[in-house]
């Protein structure tokens, strides 16, 4: 059976740290693999992947929202849980959750002067989510400092590795996005904001 957690109207109006952003990015740890990939067509972008991983709850801290998860092969590595999602931070040790991301589309972008890599600089939660978007999915909008790992001006997509530590390709339709595209190479320091979905679910 699975549980979703449903967070309150209060919280779902906050600003908040991604799910699986890195509770502190200049820790090297593993990055999560994703246990099964399928696509879903959006309005306006197309095909997109959704990532599904799934861990188990190792450890939580309330005062920072931080809680290492564990996935099937014995690797763990550190989230801190939006208070979207504070629910998690209770669960007993072992309880195992089916994460779900659907990377969306950028929206802005460009070279970085400053910051580091995997620092979340904007997070907020869309509450009416996005036109044709899957509905179980909780939308944000993300602004984030990292590394370009690929530019494909002809196709309009972005590599890049997100907070979590995975690599994320993500297309953009935005004029002037395209135009940027052009402006920038892989390895680049970039700021970035692209709209990302997310479900949390805990399975019995």
């Amino acid at each position: 059976m699975i549980s979703r957690y449903r967070p309150s109207a209060r919280a779902a109006g906050l600003a908040v740290a991604g799910l699986i952003a890195l509770s502190a990015p200049a820790l090297a740890q593993p990055r999560p693999t994703p246990s099964s990939v399928t696509s879903v067509v959006l309005p306006g972008v197309g095909p997109v992947n959704i990532l599904t991983y799934n861990a188990a709850f190792v450890s939580g801290d309330p005062a920072t929202r931080r809680v290492v998860l564990e996935q099937p092969n014995g690797r763990r590595w550190a989230v801190r849980v939006p208070a979207l999602y504070a629910d998690v931070l209770s669960m007993p040790v072992g309880q195992n959750l089916v994460i779900r991301v659907l990377p969306g589309e950028v929206t802005a972008l460009g070279k970085a002067r400053q910051g580091k890599p995997g620092e979340v600089l904007a997070e907020e939660v869309l509450d009416a989510g996005l036109p044709g978007w899957p509905q179980d999915f909780g939308v944000r909008k993300v602004t984030v400092t990292t590394i370009f790992v690929g530019i494909d001006a002809a196709a309009g997509t972005v590599t890049f590795e997100a907070p979590d530590g995975t690599v994320r390709t993500m297309r953009s339709t935005d004029p002037k996005v395209l135009g940027d595209l052009q402006q920038v190479s892989p390895g680049d320091l970039a700021q970035i904001t692209y709209f990302e979905g997310l479900t949390v679910n805990a399975v019995r």
